[in-house]
């Protein structure tokens, strides 16, 4: 007969709906191989069902979002604050404006299966409605993973969330890697507490489209990403180093394909403290600015040249350094800092984007069980070839509520 009762797993209750009295204990991401971050609902949130034998568990979550947001200039973007489109000269209004949206409200379901021969199998989709500005759905993770095999959309080995520090801003600091990828993954781990994986995953080349028409060629992907990635952890916290093999594929009118090979690296990590961290992330490479936050979707992995007619890879680098600290108990805080910056030819002109920087203050109150309050201070500057540089700052809020 089914029942309901709470169970008490993490120093959380939760309602479980079963077909058995004695079905009390729960499991959340019991192969413990993906990413978390700071803001992602939390894994003691939910609804979870599961069957008498125990063999079969689905966790439903949700979380509802609500950022608003105040500007001092007109900047273009709001479902972010991206450095990169920080206005310069002309283009710099002193227009406030205020802006909100649910976009970032998300659902989601989690499944663990116990096969015959005991081991485990792990699915995850969880959408959003930050598809576009009529917010549609977004999926932002779909996957099934064993022991140590995953396939599906989650974060890309290139990144490494858990060093990122909880941001109102969708994107975070300046310079960082913030990709969902779908891939294809094998993982391990050892004794001494060192992980590894390696992947095979697609992500979009970004080049300028102008240029691309100008040369009537299509991008395609003939072959995917090759990331992999290592992550000790120590005693004063984790150190993760990253790397990635891309190909940005050219297709022309005459069905004639060339490639252009790009590579970067990554070292991220934390360093922990009784009440506080660290968190830095480093991140350089030829042909990979998609991966940076503040560069997606501009077209910046090459650029156009016009006395030889081809493109030339771009070299993208970004850092961020953050200090992450608690004071009280429902209250925890960071000061984030980031940069960013693309290699510029002698040929583009002087309003190419050179370099940014970002200074944010963040800070979160969970006020109830599952709800949070966050307010940010977020600067940005941005500096052209020619020299031309400008700025903004946003006032935002976040509040969300787990269920």
């Amino acid at each position: 007969m089914t029942h309901t009762a709470y169970a008490q797993d993490k120093d959380d209750a939760k309602l479980i709906m079963t077909t058995d009295s004695d079905s009390t204990s729960l499991r959340t991401d019991s192969l413990e191989n993906t990413e978390h971050y700071a803001l992602d609902v939390s894994q003691t949130s939910g609804l979870f069902i599961r069957t008498s034998d125990g063999k079969l568990q689905m966790r439903i979550l949700g979380s509802m979002r609500f950022p608003v947001l105040q500007d001092f200039v007109n900047v273009p973007l709001k479902t972010s604050f991206d450095s990169y489109y920080v206005p310069i000269g002309s283009e710099r209004r002193y227009i406030p404006n205020y802006f909100d949206s649910l976009g970032q409200s998300r659902f989601g379901f989690e499944v663990t299966r116990t096969l015959k021969s005991g081991k485990n199998v792990f699915v995850r989709l969880e959408m959003d409605f930050n598809g576009g500005n009529d917010q549609k759905f977004r999926i932002r993770h779909a996957y099934g993973q064993t022991k140590r095999l995953l396939v599906g959309q989650t974060w890309s080995l290139f990144s490494n969330v858990t060093a990122q520090p909880a941001s109102v801003n969708w994107n975070g600091p300046t310079g960082s890697v913030f990709l969902r990828t779908p891939q294809v993954r094998y993982y391990d781990s050892n004794a001494n507490g060192t992980k590894w994986a390696v992947a095979l995953e697609y992500s979009r080349p970004d080049l300028n489209q102008s240029a691309i028409d100008t040369l009537n060629l299509e991008t395609v992907q003939l072959i995917p990403d090759l990331t992999a990635r290592i992550v000790k952890q120590g005693r004063l916290g984790a150190v993760q180093l990253s790397a990635v093999i891309t190909t940005v594929s050219l297709s022309s009118d005459v069905n004639e394909v060339t490639n252009q090979f790009g590579f970067g690296g990554s070292l991220s990590g934390t360093v922990d403290f009784p009440s506080s961290k660290i968190m830095y992330q480093i991140t350089y490479g030829q042909s990979i600015s998609h991966y940076i936050n503040n560069f997606a979707g501009t077209g910046n992995d090459a650029v156009f040249n016009p006395e030889t007619g081809g493109l030339d890879p771009i070299n993208a680098f970004g850092g961020v350094l953050a200090y992450d600290f608690t004071l009280l108990q429902k209250l925890n805080s960071n000061f984030s800092l980031g940069y960013s910056n693309l290699t510029n030819y002698d040929y583009q002109p002087d309003d190419a984007f050179a370099e940014s920087m970002s200074a944010a203050f963040d800070s979160f109150w969970s006020f109830t069980e599952g709800s949070k309050l966050g307010i940010e201070y977020m600067y940005n500057q941005r500096w052209n070839k020619g020299g031309e540089t400008g700025n903004a700052s946003r006032i935002s809020a976040l509040f969300y509520y787990d269920f």
